[in-house]
């Protein structure tokens, strides 16, 4: 038996809510954007007359010092509330609901990689490793390997083909400084920090 993902009925979070990541430290994270995702984004934000905000997330530079990344890899989508938290694509004024009975998105068709890929974070031999960070159920039934879950599986390998660094390069990853009020005195100031742990491009 494969396990198989399902929508808890009438859930939202994914759109909704953002973590901290990699620590409450760097802030809530966004959406991941590719660089070309990102001028797509624009252009539809701009049609669509919706304000967005959309910030840097890794970088990579070379092993030579340096006071930033010199490529970046990928940007990110930030939350429309002051706390980093609901998607500006989310249609919350609509009364009409998605087939599992959560609210609509307004670029659904058009959506970034990392929403396609959503909730797989990980392939394994044997398994996926899903996020299970939000209130998402998994139902257990008879598949065929080839189409479990064949879509998100093919955005994570397209993000983790272009997401890419060599051994050499050090990996920077930018602080939004967004969060619950709570943590404002805990949250690093905006900007780009050296990391030196293993890049993971969700």
């Amino acid at each position: 038996m494969l396990k198989i993902f399902r929508c808890v009925d009438g859930c939202s979070d994914c759109c909704i809510y953002r973590e901290y990541y990699p620590s409450i430290e760097y802030g809530k994270i966004g959406v991941l954007l590719l660089p070309k995702e990102k001028l797509s984004i624009e252009k539809t934000a701009s049609e669509l007359k919706i304000k967005i905000c959309i910030l840097p997330r890794i970088g990579i530079s070379t092993a030579v010092p340096s006071d930033g990344p010199q490529q970046i890899l990928a940007y990110q989508l930030m939350g429309q509330n002051p706390n980093g938290d609901y998607c500006p694509f989310l249609n919350l004024n609509n009364h009409e609901r998605s087939p599992h009975g959560g609210l609509l998105c307004k670029i659904y068709e058009s959506r970034p990689l990392a929403c396609k890929a959503y909730p797989v974070i990980a392939e394994g031999r044997k398994n996926l490793e899903l996020d299970c960070k939000c209130s998402f159920s998994c139902r257990y039934g008879a598949s065929s390997s080839h189409k479990f879950m064949k879509s998100e599986l093919a955005a994570l390998t397209e993000i983790k083909n272009l997401v890419v660094s060599d051994k050499d390069s050090r990996i920077w990853r930018y602080a939004t400084s967004i969060g619950e009020k709570k943590y404002k005195n805990s949250l690093l100031p905006q900007g780009w920090y050296l990391q030196d742990f293993e890049m993971v491009p969700m």
